[in-house]
């Protein structure tokens, strides 16, 4: 607009230039354009100062804003405990929120530092923190951690330290930031859920072993009263329990049985092998008494009792159909007197087609039934009792189970001797 002013008060010149000379009209046209000018020229001012007042009330405005949403900011970060860094590669130059220097306890005026950061981590996770800071520029993914600080006062702190990197356009990393916040309250409940949590589990697994124990008993002394039939000694069950948990031990070492055999199994099989012979209750004493050899017809009744003592079991676990304590006794208590080759009963099966539980509960009982006296015949000793199941491996007995048997024969007399 100034420069139209300008442009009108040259014209006016140019038109007085013109024609003759009149000062009268000279004046008046001088004077008209310099009163156009002046105007113009306010109208301009006037619209500057306005705009720039209003650009002035917005900046203000925006500038409180921004103060305020900083101050809510920092009143956030405080009240969460979190505190934002930053660390720009191509400088070094670190930047850290003020609530990080307040959840690492340090005067502001010693300024940021990832010394300041490790002299607070406990000395405990002061490796793997190092280790984790030495390696930053290799690490192109997010991670986060939670380590400890150590106050100078002897106070713990716990933090959640975020690290997340930016890539420039080649993909090399170029800044990294992230937060660290005071978890202390949170780990100190967690750990206090931990404790609750563990002494829960602690009590569930002691009344666990209340009832089992008590189970396990009741289940001997059920087996026992049919194993007083025709033991003496009344300890048949609890030597070929061990025995059967001593070979499953050694097999499972030997790496043959790596598959089959583990911890549970090995609880498992200590605790239904008494069940082997839980059919006899169903014998006659007649024949499960009889001092001398059995007729055909007689032993046909014997053997009945590993069928009579699986269906027992087997009306039992019809209740409880995932119990693999009975399921495991089912077996032993069908197959102990199966052979290797296919020659035993009550079905005939043969080699891996023989439940494992009950190829282990076969060597065990043979063993404890060759040493121990009956009124059939008197005690062997160990070392006949070796030979003769030395000369049933792979005939009567799994061939595998047999060499393990024999290379630990000195444990098993040892453990017979003791429990005799």
């Amino acid at each position: 607009m100034i420069g139209k002013t300008l442009n009108l008060q040259e014209q006016l010149k140019g038109r007085l230039g013109c024609g003759e000379e009149n000062p009268i009209e000279e004046y008046a046209l001088e004077s008209f354009a310099r009163q156009v000018d002046d105007n113009i020229q306010k109208e301009l001012l006037t619209r500057l100062i306005l705009d720039h007042s209003s650009i002035a009330r917005e900046m203000e405005d925006l500038y409180n804003n921004l103060r305020r949403s900083e101050a809510a900011l920092k009143e956030a970060q405080q009240i969460a405990m979190l505190g934002r860094w930053d660390l720009h590669l191509k400088t070094g130059e670190l930047i850290w929120s003020d609530s990080m220097f307040d959840i690492l306890e340090i005067d502001p005026a010693a300024g940021p530092s990832i010394d300041g950061i490790l002299s607070r981590v406990h000395p405990e996770d002061g490796a793997m923190v190092r280790k984790l800071t030495e390696d930053l520029a290799e690490k192109k993914e997010t991670w986060s951690m939670d380590y400890r600080l150590l106050m100078e006062d002897g106070r713990v702190k716990w933090i959640h330290l975020s690290h997340n990197p930016v890539l420039d356009e080649k993909g090399d990393v170029v800044q990294y930031y992230g937060t660290i916040q005071d978890i202390s309250e949170l780990k100190k409940t967690e750990l206090e859920l931990e404790r609750y949590s563990k002494h829960l589990e602690d009590l569930v697994n002691e009344k666990v072993r209340e009832i089992s124990d008590s189970q396990l008993a009741t289940i001997f002394a059920l087996v026992k009263l049919s194993e007083s039939r025709d033991d003496d000694t009344g300890e048949h069950i609890e030597r070929t329990a061990t025995f059967c948990r001593l070979l499953g031990e050694k097999a499972l070492e030997s790496g043959h049985f790596a598959e089959e055999i583990n911890g549970e199994f090995l609880d498992t099989i200590y605790k239904a092998s008494p069940l082997h012979d839980i059919g006899k209750v169903g014998i006659p004493d007649s024949i499960l008494l009889k001092p001398g050899r059995l007729t055909e017809e007689e032993f046909a009744i014997m053997k009945t009792h590993v069928r009579i003592g699986y269906q027992t079991l087997s009306k039992i676990q019809l209740e409880y159909s995932r119990n693999g304590f009975l399921k495991m006794g089912m077996d032993i208590a069908l197959c102990h007197h199966e052979k290797w080759n296919g020659t035993g009963y009550p079905r005939g099966i043969k080699e891996e087609g023989i439940p494992l539980s009950a190829r282990i509960m076969a060597i065990a009982d043979v063993y404890d039934a060759l040493r121990s006296k009956r009124v059939y015949k008197e005690a062997f000793s160990h070392e006949k009792s070796v030979g003769i199941i030395r000369e049933g491996r792979g005939v009567h007995f799994d061939p595998y189970l047999t060499d393990t048997f024999l290379k630990w024969n000195e444990t098993f007399r040892e453990l017979y001797d003791d429990m005799h």
